[in-house]
Protein backbone atom coordinates (compact mmCIF):
# COMPACT_ATOMS: atom_id res chain seq x y z
CA UNK A 1 0.00 0.00 0.00
CA UNK A 2 1.13 3.19 -0.58
CA UNK A 3 0.66 6.92 0.65
CA UNK A 4 -1.03 9.45 -0.49
CA UNK A 5 -2.09 12.62 0.19
CA UNK A 6 -5.92 13.99 0.32
CA UNK A 7 -5.04 18.05 -0.94
CA UNK A 8 -7.95 19.13 1.64
CA UNK A 9 -5.35 18.94 4.29
CA UNK A 10 -3.36 21.87 2.45
CA UNK A 11 -6.36 23.71 1.03
CA UNK A 12 -5.34 27.02 2.55
CA UNK A 13 -1.72 26.62 1.14
CA UNK A 14 -3.01 25.11 -2.33
CA UNK A 15 -6.05 27.81 -2.51
CA UNK A 16 -3.04 30.61 -2.21
CA UNK A 17 -0.45 28.65 -4.15
CA UNK A 18 -1.63 25.63 -5.92
CA UNK A 19 1.96 25.15 -7.30
CA UNK A 20 4.17 25.92 -5.05
CA UNK A 21 1.76 24.09 -2.70
CA UNK A 22 2.07 21.10 -4.94
CA UNK A 23 6.08 21.48 -5.01
CA UNK A 24 6.26 21.54 -1.17
CA UNK A 25 3.91 18.61 -1.14
CA UNK A 26 6.62 16.59 -2.81
CA UNK A 27 9.48 17.90 -0.87
CA UNK A 28 7.62 16.29 2.13
CA UNK A 29 7.87 12.92 0.41
CA UNK A 30 4.24 12.62 -1.27
CA UNK A 31 3.93 11.44 -4.75
CA UNK A 32 0.25 10.41 -4.58
CA UNK A 33 -2.53 12.81 -4.26
CA UNK A 34 -6.20 13.08 -4.25
CA UNK A 35 -7.94 16.65 -5.88
CA UNK A 36 -10.76 18.46 -3.45
CA UNK A 37 -13.37 20.28 -5.35
CA UNK A 38 -15.85 21.67 -3.55
CA UNK A 39 -17.67 24.18 -5.95
CA UNK A 40 -17.85 21.50 -8.81
CA UNK A 41 -20.72 23.63 -10.27
CA UNK A 42 -18.71 26.32 -10.95
CA UNK A 43 -15.16 24.84 -11.55
CA UNK A 44 -15.13 21.07 -12.94
CA UNK A 45 -11.98 20.48 -12.47
CA UNK A 46 -9.63 21.04 -9.05
CA UNK A 47 -12.04 23.61 -7.47
CA UNK A 48 -9.20 26.39 -7.46
CA UNK A 49 -9.60 27.13 -11.27
CA UNK A 50 -6.49 25.28 -12.83
CA UNK A 51 -6.96 25.04 -16.10
CA UNK A 52 -6.23 21.22 -16.74
CA UNK A 53 -3.67 21.20 -18.99
CA UNK A 54 -1.12 23.46 -16.62
CA UNK A 55 -2.15 21.02 -13.76
CA UNK A 56 -1.18 18.29 -15.77
CA UNK A 57 2.04 19.78 -16.84
CA UNK A 58 3.01 20.57 -12.95
CA UNK A 59 1.99 17.59 -11.76
CA UNK A 60 3.75 15.66 -14.66
CA UNK A 61 7.13 17.58 -14.23
CA UNK A 62 6.90 17.32 -9.93
CA UNK A 63 6.42 13.43 -10.25
CA UNK A 64 2.97 13.31 -8.61
CA UNK A 65 0.42 11.11 -9.55
CA UNK A 66 -3.34 12.37 -9.06
CA UNK A 67 -5.14 9.64 -8.16
CA UNK A 68 -8.52 11.01 -7.38
CA UNK A 69 -11.10 13.50 -6.26
CA UNK A 70 -13.80 14.70 -3.91
CA UNK A 71 -16.10 16.01 -6.27
CA UNK A 72 -19.32 18.27 -4.48
CA UNK A 73 -20.84 21.25 -5.15
CA UNK A 74 -20.59 24.50 -2.78
CA UNK A 75 -23.56 24.25 -0.09
CA UNK A 76 -23.84 20.93 0.90
CA UNK A 77 -26.82 22.06 2.51
CA UNK A 78 -29.01 22.97 -0.77
CA UNK A 79 -27.30 21.58 -4.07
CA UNK A 80 -26.18 18.05 -2.84
CA UNK A 81 -29.43 16.37 -3.62
CA UNK A 82 -29.59 17.35 -7.15
CA UNK A 83 -25.91 17.79 -8.22
CA UNK A 84 -25.08 14.00 -8.45
CA UNK A 85 -28.03 13.91 -10.81
CA UNK A 86 -26.71 16.22 -13.26
CA UNK A 87 -25.48 13.78 -15.87
CA UNK A 88 -24.65 16.14 -18.21
CA UNK A 89 -22.65 18.54 -15.84
CA UNK A 90 -20.50 15.87 -14.25
CA UNK A 91 -19.44 14.36 -17.74
CA UNK A 92 -17.89 18.07 -18.08
CA UNK A 93 -16.21 16.89 -14.85
CA UNK A 94 -14.74 13.47 -15.63
CA UNK A 95 -13.17 14.98 -18.83
CA UNK A 96 -11.22 16.70 -16.74
CA UNK A 97 -10.00 14.26 -14.52
CA UNK A 98 -9.90 12.19 -17.73
CA UNK A 99 -6.95 14.24 -19.09
CA UNK A 100 -5.51 13.70 -15.63
CA UNK A 101 -5.68 9.80 -16.42
CA UNK A 102 -7.85 9.84 -12.51
CA UNK A 103 -8.67 6.50 -11.63
CA UNK A 104 -11.21 7.28 -9.13
CA UNK A 105 -13.91 10.16 -8.51
CA UNK A 106 -15.64 9.83 -4.93
CA UNK A 107 -18.73 11.27 -3.52
CA UNK A 108 -17.61 12.87 -0.04
CA UNK A 109 -20.75 13.17 1.79
CA UNK A 110 -24.53 13.22 1.71
CA UNK A 111 -27.23 13.02 4.06
CA UNK A 112 -29.94 10.63 4.29
CA UNK A 113 -33.27 11.43 6.02
CA UNK A 114 -35.19 8.30 5.52
CA UNK A 115 -35.55 5.12 3.93
CA UNK A 116 -36.88 5.92 0.66
CA UNK A 117 -34.63 8.75 0.02
CA UNK A 118 -31.56 6.82 0.81
CA UNK A 119 -33.40 4.29 -1.94
CA UNK A 120 -33.45 6.99 -4.11
CA UNK A 121 -30.12 7.71 -3.54
CA UNK A 122 -28.50 4.13 -4.41
CA UNK A 123 -30.36 4.96 -8.09
CA UNK A 124 -28.83 7.63 -8.50
CA UNK A 125 -25.35 6.60 -7.61
CA UNK A 126 -25.90 3.75 -9.71
CA UNK A 127 -26.85 6.03 -12.16
CA UNK A 128 -23.71 8.20 -11.75
CA UNK A 129 -21.30 5.05 -11.20
CA UNK A 130 -22.24 3.64 -14.93
CA UNK A 131 -21.37 7.40 -16.69
CA UNK A 132 -18.32 7.11 -14.77
CA UNK A 133 -17.21 3.30 -15.74
CA UNK A 134 -18.02 4.11 -19.41
CA UNK A 135 -15.70 6.91 -19.24
CA UNK A 136 -13.51 4.65 -18.01
CA UNK A 137 -13.25 6.15 -13.88
CA UNK A 138 -14.57 4.19 -10.87
CA UNK A 139 -16.99 6.12 -8.89
CA UNK A 140 -16.01 6.03 -4.62
CA UNK A 141 -18.40 6.99 -1.64
CA UNK A 142 -16.44 8.38 0.71
CA UNK A 143 -18.06 7.89 4.56
CA UNK A 144 -18.39 10.30 7.46
CA UNK A 145 -20.18 9.48 10.90
CA UNK A 146 -23.38 9.75 10.13
CA UNK A 147 -23.32 7.06 7.33
CA UNK A 148 -23.43 4.75 10.52
CA UNK A 149 -26.61 5.91 11.59
CA UNK A 150 -29.75 3.69 11.73
CA UNK A 151 -32.95 3.72 9.57
CA UNK A 152 -35.33 1.13 10.13
CA UNK A 153 -32.53 -0.66 12.30
CA UNK A 154 -29.89 -1.22 9.51
CA UNK A 155 -26.58 1.05 9.56
CA UNK A 156 -26.95 3.22 6.00
CA UNK A 157 -23.64 2.31 4.49
CA UNK A 158 -24.41 -1.19 4.95
CA UNK A 159 -27.70 -0.73 3.14
CA UNK A 160 -26.24 1.39 0.48
CA UNK A 161 -23.40 -1.39 -0.10
CA UNK A 162 -25.92 -4.01 -0.25
CA UNK A 163 -27.93 -1.66 -3.07
CA UNK A 164 -25.43 -0.48 -5.10
CA UNK A 165 -23.77 -2.44 -8.40
CA UNK A 166 -20.78 -3.16 -6.84
CA UNK A 167 -19.67 -2.90 -10.62
CA UNK A 168 -20.72 1.26 -10.94
CA UNK A 169 -20.05 2.35 -6.36
CA UNK A 170 -17.00 1.21 -4.38
CA UNK A 171 -15.70 2.05 -1.51
CA UNK A 172 -13.29 5.05 0.02
CA UNK A 173 -13.27 3.97 3.67
CA UNK A 174 -12.40 6.16 5.95
CA UNK A 175 -10.96 4.92 9.35
CA UNK A 176 -11.15 8.03 11.58
CA UNK A 177 -14.98 8.32 10.28
CA UNK A 178 -15.71 5.10 10.61
CA UNK A 179 -14.54 5.22 14.24
CA UNK A 180 -16.39 8.17 15.06
CA UNK A 181 -19.33 6.37 14.29
CA UNK A 182 -18.61 3.54 16.82
CA UNK A 183 -17.34 1.06 14.46
CA UNK A 184 -13.74 -0.84 13.93
CA UNK A 185 -12.51 0.36 10.44
CA UNK A 186 -10.61 -2.81 10.25
CA UNK A 187 -13.32 -4.93 10.58
CA UNK A 188 -16.00 -2.36 8.23
CA UNK A 189 -12.63 -3.22 5.76
CA UNK A 190 -13.23 -6.60 5.94
CA UNK A 191 -16.83 -6.77 5.60
CA UNK A 192 -16.59 -4.79 2.75
CA UNK A 193 -13.60 -6.55 0.88
CA UNK A 194 -12.72 -5.50 -2.64
CA UNK A 195 -15.40 -2.96 -3.20
CA UNK A 196 -13.10 -0.64 -0.90
CA UNK A 197 -10.20 0.53 -3.69
CA UNK A 198 -8.69 4.03 -1.25
CA UNK A 199 -8.57 4.53 2.29
CA UNK A 200 -8.48 7.23 4.04
CA UNK A 201 -6.54 7.76 7.44
CA UNK A 202 -6.27 11.45 10.31
CA UNK A 203 -6.19 10.61 14.23
CA UNK A 204 -8.01 10.99 17.89
CA UNK A 205 -6.36 12.72 20.32
CA UNK A 206 -6.36 10.16 23.64
CA UNK A 207 -7.22 12.86 25.70
CA UNK A 208 -10.15 13.72 24.27
CA UNK A 209 -11.47 10.09 24.28
CA UNK A 210 -14.93 10.86 25.51
CA UNK A 211 -15.78 12.62 22.88
CA UNK A 212 -14.55 10.02 20.07
CA UNK A 213 -18.13 8.23 19.67
CA UNK A 214 -20.86 10.61 17.83
CA UNK A 215 -23.79 8.72 18.73
CA UNK A 216 -23.24 9.92 22.65
CA UNK A 217 -24.64 13.03 21.67
CA UNK A 218 -27.07 12.53 18.39
CA UNK A 219 -29.68 9.28 18.64
CA UNK A 220 -28.12 6.66 16.06
CA UNK A 221 -31.72 5.81 15.02
CA UNK A 222 -33.05 9.41 13.71
CA UNK A 223 -31.90 11.44 10.40
CA UNK A 224 -28.45 13.17 10.95
CA UNK A 225 -28.57 16.38 8.62
CA UNK A 226 -25.87 18.88 8.04
CA UNK A 227 -25.89 20.94 11.13
CA UNK A 228 -26.48 18.03 13.21
CA UNK A 229 -23.32 16.18 11.38
CA UNK A 230 -21.03 20.02 11.98
CA UNK A 231 -22.29 20.15 16.08
CA UNK A 232 -20.23 16.86 16.90
CA UNK A 233 -16.91 17.92 15.01
CA UNK A 234 -14.78 20.29 16.61
CA UNK A 235 -10.68 21.17 15.76
CA UNK A 236 -9.46 19.75 18.73
CA UNK A 237 -10.51 16.10 17.52
CA UNK A 238 -7.95 15.81 15.12
CA UNK A 239 -4.19 15.10 15.54
CA UNK A 240 -1.34 14.34 13.24
CA UNK A 241 -1.39 10.41 11.82
CA UNK A 242 0.38 8.03 14.57
CA UNK A 243 0.09 10.73 17.38
CA UNK A 244 -3.27 9.67 18.20
CA UNK A 245 -5.23 6.73 19.50
CA UNK A 246 -6.18 5.19 16.37
CA UNK A 247 -4.67 1.78 15.46
CA UNK A 248 -3.33 2.91 12.02
CA UNK A 249 -1.37 -0.45 11.29
CA UNK A 250 -4.43 -2.30 11.85
CA UNK A 251 -6.07 -0.03 9.22
CA UNK A 252 -2.59 -0.80 6.78
CA UNK A 253 -3.23 -4.32 7.29
CA UNK A 254 -6.94 -5.30 6.66
CA UNK A 255 -6.37 -2.66 3.75
CA UNK A 256 -3.26 -4.49 2.65
CA UNK A 257 -5.16 -8.29 2.70
CA UNK A 258 -7.69 -6.88 -0.21
CA UNK A 259 -4.81 -5.00 -2.54
CA UNK A 260 -5.93 -1.76 -1.61
CA UNK A 261 -3.28 0.22 -3.05
CA UNK A 262 -3.59 4.01 -1.10
CA UNK A 263 -3.97 5.36 1.82
CA UNK A 264 -4.57 9.18 1.29
CA UNK A 265 -3.93 11.47 4.89
CA UNK A 266 -6.87 13.58 5.18
CA UNK A 267 -6.52 16.05 7.82
CA UNK A 268 -9.81 18.13 8.44
CA UNK A 269 -7.78 20.63 11.47
CA UNK A 270 -4.36 20.98 12.87
CA UNK A 271 -2.61 23.28 15.10
CA UNK A 272 0.19 23.04 13.16
CA UNK A 273 0.87 24.77 9.99
CA UNK A 274 -0.56 22.95 6.82
CA UNK A 275 2.64 21.67 5.46
CA UNK A 276 4.11 20.86 9.65
CA UNK A 277 1.14 18.51 9.59
CA UNK A 278 1.63 17.09 6.97
CA UNK A 279 5.33 16.52 7.34
CA UNK A 280 4.82 15.04 10.80
CA UNK A 281 2.45 12.15 9.47
CA UNK A 282 4.76 11.13 6.83
CA UNK A 283 7.30 10.91 9.45
CA UNK A 284 4.76 8.45 11.51
CA UNK A 285 3.68 7.29 8.08
CA UNK A 286 7.77 6.27 7.50
CA UNK A 287 7.79 3.75 11.04
CA UNK A 288 4.99 1.62 9.85
CA UNK A 289 5.15 -1.50 8.40
CA UNK A 290 3.82 -2.82 5.17
CA UNK A 291 4.20 0.25 3.27
CA UNK A 292 5.68 0.95 0.13
CA UNK A 293 7.27 4.11 -1.31
CA UNK A 294 8.25 3.10 -4.93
Amino acid sequence: MKVGLQVYTVRNHFKAAPYETLKQVKEEGYKYIEMANHDAYHDVGTGFNVPVDEFKKAVEELGIKVVGAHIMPADEKETIEPFYKDLDHFKKIIAYYNELEVPYLSIPIDFYSSYDYLMSRCEVYNNLGKVCKENGITLLYHNHWHEFQRINGKVILDTLMENTDPEYLGMELDAYWTIRGAFDPAEKIRTYGNRIKLLHEKDFPLKYVQEMNSWMFIDQDKPVDYDGYLATIKPHQFVEIGDGMIKVQDVIDAGNEFGVEYILIEQDFSELDEIESIRKSMSNFKRMRDLTWD
